[in-house]
């Protein structure tokens, strides 16, 4: 005689073959998350930290487009860095790359502005980008 036990086919394991790809997908974002951030130089693309007021190199060629001296540079930003010459109290120039819109009062694309160091990053901010994209989904 047959046993029950021998004639049911094994179950494949899903859950724990889910689980070890969950792993190998986040092992990579968290050691780039944690991971030191070394000194900005001249063509690096940087983020933006959070929202920020930054002032314009060239203040009179944003004036004719309508801007103050100054924009707004929204979080997440991409900015390529064009000089890193403490020109005035440690602030670099650079230039936004991933801005969608050229509305006053925010930065427009291509126009370089000062940055403090703290106003930009080497990392992208992942986890805020993360919960910014899940919750694009979920309000849907």
């Amino acid at each position: 005689m047959m046993d029950d036990h021998s004639s049911e086919s094994p179950k494949t394991p899903l859950i724990s073959i889910g689980a070890a790809i969950v792993v190998v997908l986040l092992v990579p974002v968290l050691l780039y998350s944690v991971g030191p951030e070394g000194p900005l130089k001249v063509g690096d693309v940087v983020f933006s930290t959070d929202r920020h007021r930054v002032k314009f190199v060239d203040a009179t060629l944003a004036q004719t487009q309508g801007y103050q001296e100054f924009c707004i540079l929204e979080s997440r930003v991409q900015l390529v860095v064009q000089s890193t010459e403490p020109i005035t109290g440690g602030t670099v120039v650079a230039e936004p790359i991933g801005v969608e819109t050229n509305e006053v009062p925010y930065c427009p694309p291509r126009t370089s502005v000062f940055l403090h160091p703290y106003q930009a990053t080497l990392k992208a901010n992942i986890w805020g980008g993360l919960r910014d994209t899940v919750s694009k989904f979920v309000s849907r």
